[in-house]
C-alpha cells in the first residue's frame, strides 16, 4: 500500500513534539542508572586522570621548552 503525501504529514504531524517527549522519557526510564557509590568512585576515576594527564602535558610542555630555550635559542632571552 503506497502512503500518499497527506497521509505522512498527518502521521508526522499527530503528536509532535508531545509524543517526541514522551518517547524521550519512556526512553530514560529504561536507563540503567549507576549508584551513588558508583557515582563517587567513577568521579575520582575522572579527577584522577586529570590531575595525572594534566602533569604529564604540563612536565612535558616545561621539558620541551627548556629544550628550546638552550639549544634552539643557544640561552638568549626573548
Amino acid at each position: 500500500m503506497a502512503v500518499t503525501a497527506k497521509k505522512r504529514t498527518e502521521a508526522q504531524s499527530e503528536g509532535g513534539a508531545g509524543r517526541f517527549l514522551r518517547e524521550v522519557f519512556d526512553e530514560l526510564r529504561k536507563v540503567v542508572w549507576p549508584t551513588w557509590g558508583e557515582l563517587y568512585r567513577y568521579t575520582l576515576v575522572v579527577i584522577f586522570t586529570v590531575i595525572v594527564l594534566g602533569i604529564f602535558i604540563g612536565g612535558t610542555d616545561y621539558l620541551l621548552g627548556e629544550i628550546a630555550r638552550r639549544f634552539v635559542y643557544n640561552g638568549t632571552a626573548h
